[in-house]
């Protein structure tokens, strides 16, 4: 590895330092371009999924950005945890005051004091970014209780997006147009893993006693630049894509959400 590129540890922690504002705004769907669009349809899905924890329960969400889902989390009787790499997103999470919620800036290494606590796991743009996806994947998994549940997004490897992001990145980075001040993941020096959910993640979260899971794809469309659109057109593009967006077309679709539960 070069003396000019980070860690990819730290070049993740200085990156989501950076871009928490504009997180912040695409996660409100306070912009309207592809990646608001995105953010909006993975929220959608990732709260619907959340709020089949019981009242009660309690959820741990690493990688929480500006705790994106302790609104609805609390709201619906959860107990919220978040953590996050980025000191600056947990001042974001914190600045909202939620009830029954707390906030933790830290790693992996913090994991071990939450094993076996969390009704439900949450890791959310999470994955893509670890440099030990497999090994992180486990430390989280073995978060939740007995009966529990764990969500997670990813990119999805199999998929046309992928290719035409990976080949226009390429050609982005041969021409020395990125660099670190880059607010977006395209062209910033971090990881960008892929998985193929039946051969990467599904058999590693069975063996980590998960009974049951299941697969939800968004982000259906070519389209992998993140242009902005008329208000019309996002609503538009949004309902298209909950409709088109499924296994059957998984090979248009650029990411997808998993839930596994009933753990043993």
């Amino acid at each position: 590895m070069s003396d000019q590129q980070p860690h990819p540890h730290l070049a993740a922690q200085e990156f989501f330092d950076k871009i928490a504002p504009d997180y912040t705004a695409r996660s409100k769907a306070s912009v309207c371009n592809v990646s608001s669009l995105s953010f909006s349809r993975r929220q959608d899905i990732v709260t619907r999924l959340m709020l089949t924890t019981p009242r009660g329960g309690t959820v741990l969400d690493y990688g929480m950005g500006p705790a994106v889902f302790g609104p609805a989390a609390t709201q619906n009787g959860l107990r919220y945890i978040g953590v996050d790499i980025s000191e600056k997103m947990v001042k974001l999470a914190e600045a909202m005051k939620l009830p029954n919620s707390e906030f933790y800036a830290g790693d992996l290494g913090l994991l071990d004091k939450f094993v076996g606590s969390a009704d439900a796991v949450l890791l959310i743009g999470l994955i893509d970014y670890l440099e030990s996806p497999d090994s992180g994947l486990r430390q989280l998994a073995r978060c939740v209780r007995p009966g529990g549940r764990l969500i997670m997004s990813f990119r999805n490897h199999h998929s046309l997006p992928r290719l035409l992001r990976n080949a226009a990145r390429h050609v982005w980075r041969r021409l020395r147009m990125s660099n670190h001040e880059s607010d977006t993941a395209f062209a910033a020096p971090v990881l960008e893993n892929s998985f193929v959910p039946r051969g990467d993640l599904i058999p590693l979260l069975r063996s980590e006693g998960f009974a049951k899971v299941k697969v939800e794809y968004l982000d259906c469309s070519p389209v992998f630049s993140n242009l902005p659109l008329p208000q019309p057109v996002w609503q538009l593009w949004k309902r298209a894509d909950e409709f088109f967006a499924c296994r059957a077309l998984s090979f248009l679709c650029g990411s997808g959400v998993l839930m596994a539960w009933d753990k043993q």
